[in-house]
């Protein structure tokens, strides 16, 4: 019974806080990975919007640049002036035609001088009004050049750019070019690889006009697919379904990230407000990524880690059954032995009262017998105590033997996962270093070739100036204006020096992650305190960097004897912990001195400070005061362990809600020894 009840109550607990555990990594590893998501797509969506506008600032000026073209052309001013529609379809179409094909211009208009429409270019069958645009009305409001995103009467989004059309200073009329929205949403998806869908808002749209105009392009064409909006482009299909879900975001809101499955793959999809040129609502922008890699990544990972966790609690929970078993056996033999002790007892108290029952007549005989039966039951009661403290300092023993074996199981789960951590930084930096030099390499020998590259176009520029008549110098300093050529020139030095600086600090990364993974010396050597701080700052820099400012108040002090990776280790586990105490925005500070016999070491932070009860216990192996999932609490008690190789000790002052200060101290007793063999 006390052997199966001991068992119970330690294996039991320990069984159900793995399980506990194992939850809310898998939980916390879930939300991580769904926030990364969220980040991601928000991400993305600003990086689509930048190259969008982009892309949509080199259409306009394409555009404003063939207008500007088409206007300065003499065949196309006596046209207009003379209102020859069919003059001015004869020279517009063959330009129509070469802009569609190499730009995929879609739209062509001539306007008279009061906005009224003389020829549709690419429908010259259609007479009917042109509805007054807000382009249009900008640019004879303005009198300059006006374009912008707009949305037609058949339901296409066209980018629109309206041009005065002066001849020596009088307005003649209005040039207008347009390109579907969906060309460059083309053009984008190519750039991205990201997928699109535009849902236009049914308010904004005449059911006829949307379905003719959808015909015309040749796309499906479903009024009543969605309740409030159409779709008007998308580059993959979605379920009706999903679509509706992702659109039901309310004024002012934006819904989370959904997954949605389309032929076995994953997608994530989010909606943002599509608006024209009047920064108005029209309908909304739908972005999807595809996820399906990334999601079975990290079902990999978790099946790779709840693998490892299992076969780490069965070798556990082996040796604590084995353990337990033992320890069931030495309490069983002193209970056996406690009761013979109890039993020889009652035996000798029973042939004492049977002493005194005989002799009771004589008085002399009863007080003799009576002295004796004190003595002996003093003699008694000296041996149980005697065997209650041999018990009392079994059970301290047995204690200590489980707090040393606490601590051996600390060293050697914190050692393993330091030696997978070397390895897998020795081996990322390995694949880095290469392909950077690679870089570096082709980066100053392009920086070789740019310079020659340069000067020769400065000698062509000059030659070219002395055989080019002054017309042909005109258009071609237009042309290198237009296309900034100068500034591609002055830039391109710019950009080939930061470059070099990226793959410097890449290298100075990969050179400390080498350092980083060196955890296996097996002798102490001279090291400079400040060179190791600087490693590990810079292995956990990406931490640090969103948590706190580094403070440095480094004093002058001497090289030291020591293990510099396993210091290394020690200041890695002081930092995140500082990180982690500070809950927004804080300050770590790292302060070195010495005092001729030792080196200190301090590092503070501003964090939520450690009440004082937890302070004894902040060294024991397993005892964190972090939340569940968030540390194992071992960090610290290897910490202790490997300060006290060193000789040194580690000691700690703390004010809840003001930050803590953990101080190490080195000896430097070994430094001159370490100098002189060094000599």
């Amino acid at each position: 019974m006390l052997k199966r009840n001991i068992r119970r109550q330690v294996l039991v607990p320990l069984s159900l806080t793995f399980i506990i555990l194992t939850i809310s990594f898998i939980y916390t590893s879930y939300r991580i990975r769904m926030d990364d998501y969220e980040r991601g797509i928000a991400h993305r969506y600003k990086r689509v919007q930048h190259i969008l506008k982009s892309l949509i600032g080199d259409r306009t000026r394409f555009m404003t640049s063939s207008i500007a073209f088409i206007a300065e052309q003499q065949q196309f001013q006596d046209a207009m002036r003379s209102k020859d529609r069919q003059a001015l379809l004869q020279l517009g179409h063959p330009i129509l035609k070469r802009l569609f094909s190499q730009q995929q211009i879609t739209h062509f208009y001539f306007y008279d001088p009061n906005g009224a429409i003389i020829l549709r270019v690419y429908d010259p069958q259609d007479t009917s009004a042109s509805p007054m645009r807000h382009t249009r009305q900008q640019a004879m409001v303005r009198g300059e050049t006006v374009s912008g995103l707009e949305l037609g009467r058949n339901g296409t989004f066209t980018l629109r750019v309206v041009y005065p059309w002066k001849v020596h200073g009088k307005l003649i009329g209005y040039i207008e070019l347009g390109q579907e929205y969906d060309h460059i949403l083309q053009e984008l998806r190519a750039v991205t690889l990201i997928d699109f869908t535009v849902a236009l808002d049914k308010k904004q749209l005449d059911r006829e006009s949307w379905e003719h105009g959808m015909k015309l392009l040749g796309r499906p064409a479903d009024w009543n697919l969605l309740q409030d909006r159409v779709l008007s482009d998308q580059t993959v299909t979605l379920p009706p379904t999903a679509i509706a879900a992702l659109l039901e975001t309310g004024k002012g809101e934006e819904k989370q990230t959904q997954q949605i499955k389309i032929k076995n793959r994953t997608y994530g999809a989010r909606s943002f407000p599509l608006q024209d040129i009047v920064q108005k609502e029209v309908g909304r922008f739908i972005l999807i990524t595809d996820l399906t890699d990334s999601i079975a990544s990290f079902r990999l990972f978790i099946t790779q880690i709840l693998a490892f966790s299992l076969l780490v609690c069965a070798g556990l929970f082996t040796y604590s059954y084995r353990l337990l078993g033992q320890v069931d056996q030495h309490l069983r033999e002193n209970r056996e032995q406690l009761n013979r002790e109890l039993e020889q007892r009652a035996e000798t108290n029973r042939q004492l009262e049977a002493e005194v029952d005989e002799r009771q007549r004589a008085e002399a005989n009863l007080v003799t017998l009576n002295e004796q039966l004190e003595q002996r039951v003093l003699d008694r009661t000296t041996q149980l105590n005697q065997l209650n403290r041999h018990l009392e300092t079994s059970r301290s023993e047995l204690e200590e033997a489980c707090r040393n074996l606490q601590s051996q199981q600390a060293t050697i789960l914190q050692q393993d996962r330091m030696a997978c951590i070397g390895q897998l930084a020795a081996s990322v930096a390995h694949d880095i270093n290469n392909p950077i030099g690679f870089v570096y390499g082709n980066l100053e020998v392009l920086k070789n070739y740019w310079g020659k590259l340069a000067t020769f176009l400065a000698e062509q520029d000059t030659l070219l100036a002395s055989l080019l008549s002054p017309e042909q110098l005109r258009h071609t300093a237009e042309r290198r204006q237009a296309l900034k050529v100068d500034y591609v020139l002055n830039e391109f030095n710019a950009v080939l020096d930061e470059s070099l600086e990226g793959a410097e600090r890449v290298n100075r990364i990969v050179l400390n992650l080498k350092g980083f993974s060196r955890l296996d010396e097996k002798e102490a050597r001279l090291a400079d305190i400040h060179d190791c701080l600087e490693s590990t700052l810079n292995i956990v820099r990406n931490e640090l960097r969103y948590k706190a400012d580094i403070k440095r108040e480094y004093g002058d002090i001497p090289r030291l004897v020591c293990y510099p990776q396993q210091l290394n280790q020690v200041f890695m586990n002081l930092l995140i912990n500082a990180s982690q105490a500070i809950e927004n925005w804080g300050e770590i500070t790292i302060r070195t001195w010495t005092d001729r016999k030792n080196v200190f070491v301090a590092i503070g932070d501003t964090g939520c400070g450690i009440p004082a009860q937890n302070l004894q216990r902040l060294f024991e192996p397993f005892f964190t005061t972090k939340g569940s999932g968030v540390g194992t609490g071992l960090g610290l008690s290897i910490a202790y362990e490997i300060i006290k190789k060193h000789h040194g000790e580690i000691t700690v002052t703390s004010r809840p809600g003001s930050g803590t200060v953990f101080t190490l101290r080195l000896p430097l007793e070994q430094a001159a020894q370490g100098e002189e063999s060094h000599v």
